[in-house]
C-alpha cells in the first residue's frame, strides 16, 4: 500500500512538472506570437468551443474552472519584443551596431 502511494505521489510530482514546462513554453509561444490579435480570439473561441463539448460537460465544474483561468492567464500575456540573439551574443561587438 505505502509503495502504491509513493508511485502515486511521484506520477503527481512529473505531472506536475511536465504541465510547469508545458506551461512555460505555451507562454513563450504566445508571447512572441506574430499576430497576438488573431491568436487571442482563436484562444477565446478555442475555449468556448472546449467548454461547450459533450466530452467536457462530463467535467466536474472544478476541472472546468481550471481550463477557463488558464486560457485566462493565456490571453493576459502581452507580446514580448523583439529579440535578437546575435546582438545579443555580441553585445558591442555586432558589426551591425558600427557605423
Amino acid at each position: 500500500m505505502d509503495e502504491d502511494i509513493e508511485a502515486l505521489r511521484r506520477e503527481v510530482q512529473h505531472l506536475m512538472a511536465m504541465n510547469t514546462a508545458a506551461y512555460l513554453a505555451i507562454t513563450s509561444l504566445v508571447a512572441t506570437h506574430p499576430n497576438p490579435q488573431q491568436l487571442q480570439l482563436h484562444l477565446i473561441a478555442s475555449l468556448e468551443g472546449i467548454l461547450g463539448s459533450e466530452r467536457i460537460a462530463k467535467w466536474p465544474e472544478d476541472q472546468k474552472a481550471i481550463v477557463r483561468r488558464v486560457m485566462e492567464t493565456f490571453q493576459q500575456i502581452q507580446p514580448a519584443g523583439h529579440i535578437d540573439p546575435l546582438a545579443s551574443a555580441l553585445g558591442d561587438r555586432d558589426p551591425r551596431s558600427q557605423p
